[in-house]
């Protein structure tokens, strides 16, 4: 008995190392990727977006470029920090057990909206980058999103659990 309560113990540990980790590697990316000088990441976009307007379209116009370059902007930034909302919700709710789930949930929103608004904040700073109310919005849906879809699988893990015993 004692062994496995050990061997439980070391498990919950590795979990809760390997999450944290992976936070903070994701984190790491985020900075990395939003503290581009504004040069470097519009030519990545517009890369994107003139390979995907030539395969949508058979002769795309410059507006059809710009337009897939603002729809790749905007679905970077939603997909980003869904992650981000997820794996942030899914460290809070390993770390905080029990009756304590609600207060790593809200904590989480609460540093997924800091991170929203404060790697926008910074990109003013960057040379060719500018702070857009608009990508800080896009960032804290993107993150509500993920921290809703943790918490529904957690509850809906919970439901089947209870259904199958």
């Amino acid at each position: 008995m004692r062994h496995g309560k050990y061997a439980k113990l070391w498990l919950e540990i590795v979990v809760i190392a390997a999450s944290v980790l992976a936070l903070m590697l994701l984190l790491y990316f985020v900075v990395i990727v939003s503290f581009q000088n504004g040069a470097q990441s519009t030519n990545v976009t517009m890369r994107l977006a003139n390979r995907i307007a030539a395969a949508v379209f058979e002769e795309p116009t410059q507006e059809k470029v710009e337009a897939v370059s603002l729809m790749l902007r905007y679905g970077a930034h939603l997909v980003l920090f869904f992650v981000v909302g997820l794996v942030m919700a899914f460290v809070s709710m390993v770390i905080c057990r029990k009756y304590f789930r609600i207060v790593g949930i809200l904590l989480s929103g609460g540093v997924c909206y800091l991170l929203a608004y404060y790697t926008e904040y910074f990109k003013q700073f960057i040379e060719g980058r500018h702070f857009q109310m608009t990508d800080v919005a896009l960032n804290w849906y993107g993150s509500l999103a993920g921290i809703v879809c943790m918490v529904g699988s957690y509850f809906l893990n919970r439901l089947l659990v209870k259904l199958s015993s």
